[in-house]
């Protein structure tokens, strides 16, 4: 991958066009700072996925997350009558703020 600087961009365009239509990657960098990636068509296609492919990748990732939770109930289950983390975490919120969740029970304000 070769580093340019939008100077050498405007004063080779047309050759570093050439260079990266032929598969050559430009990393373009101002005061050694990436601002940007020059690359070919075709590997571009490639790193930008279509909205159904994406939404497809995204609902795969919450089952894995829905599948991890039901194997960690199953092999940690809660005691009876110990709140699940969704109450925990109200619990949390309302001794740290007052008005946050009064109506819970461990609310010593509310």
């Amino acid at each position: 991958m070769r580093h340019i600087t939008p100077l050498d961009l405007r004063r080779s365009l047309g050759s570093i066009l050439d260079a990266a239509s032929a598969g050559e990657r430009f990393l373009i960098e101002r005061d050694h700072r990436p601002l940007a990636m020059l690359v070919s068509v075709e590997e571009g296609q490639r790193l930008d996925e279509s909205a159904d492919d994406l939404r497809t990748r995204r609902l795969a990732a919450l089952d894995r997350i829905d599948e991890f939770r039901e194997r960690m109930e199953r092999l940690h289950p809660r005691p009876p009558g110990f709140p699940d983390s969704v109450e925990l975490m109200r619990q949390e919120r309302s001794r740290d703020d007052p008005d946050g969740y009064p109506e819970y029970p461990g609310d010593v304000d509310g």
